[in-house]
């Protein structure tokens, strides 16, 4: 294992659940220089005592590749999610080349509806929508056959019964000022997180998490207060015969 080239985007959060111990959700975005790296992970760094400052050093690690690989600037990603000590303020999470801060915002589960554009409009709200990427997952048998006269001399053949689940990921925001929305999403870095979403469902998903979590943050962050943020996936199942 090695640290990444860089680290481009953290986001922290600590996530209150009702009755339970907190947990520490961290969403990081980086780069690598060459295709091939394998298993990103934000790992831990484990102290005798708690640092004064209560930031928590985390290390931005990957498997590197072997044999040949391509020298080519990719975006990675990686998650961690783990119980949050009590002196935890924020984190700091390191690369070969550069470390990032982030403070640990504090979060209350709740579920948001859908925005009315109703609602939105008796309030003078605007909603901005753009879709993201589209993929698809969870390949399976169904369990079914179907017997078509498609064989030799017109003789019946047995066909599988295939399904797959097809995702929609549409970015969703909802505010007083359509301009500022905009601008923001065509903002570098908020590009450049849009950008790593695509490239990770086109990469087969892996880091697909953790740069939806760094886009959301990039664009709040832009925003401020007043807009409301979400990435939402929209998914359906696609049946087709071997």
């Amino acid at each position: 294992m090695s640290l990444i080239y860089k680290v481009v985007q953290v986001s922290a959060h600590i996530l209150q659940l009702p009755g339970g111990t907190p947990k520490l959700e961290i969403a990081a975005l980086g780069e690598v220089t060459s295709s091939g790296w394998t298993n990103p992970r934000l790992s831990p760094v484990f102290y005798v005592s708690p640092p004064p400052d209560g930031i928590w050093d985390f290390e931005f690690q990957a498997d590197p590749p072997h044999g040949i690989s391509g020298q080519v600037i990719l975006p990675v990603g990686a998650i961690y999610a783990g119980v949050t000590p009590d002196w935890c303020k924020g984190v700091r999470v390191h690369a070969a080349s550069n470390a990032i801060e982030a403070e640990a915002k504090s979060l209350q589960p709740a579920e948001k509806a859908p925005p009315s554009p109703i609602r939105a409009a008796a309030r003078g709200l605007v909603i901005v929508q753009q879709s993201l990427a589209t993929y698809d997952d969870s390949f399976q048998p169904t369990g079914t056959i179907h017997w078509k006269n498609d064989g030799p001399f017109g003789l019946p053949t047995p066909h599988v019964e295939m399904k797959k689940l097809r995702h929609e990921l549409t970015l969703t925001i909802e505010g007083p000022n359509e301009d500022q929305i905009r601008n923001c999403i065509r903002q570098a870095a908020v590009a450049g997180v849009i950008a790593a979403i695509v490239a990770a469902v086109a990469t087969g998903g892996g880091a697909l998490h953790a740069a939806i979590s760094a886009a959301l943050a990039a664009l709040e962050q832009c925003l401020g207060d007043g807009f409301s943020v979400r990435i939402d996936d929209q998914s359906h199942w696609i049946f087709w015969d071997t």
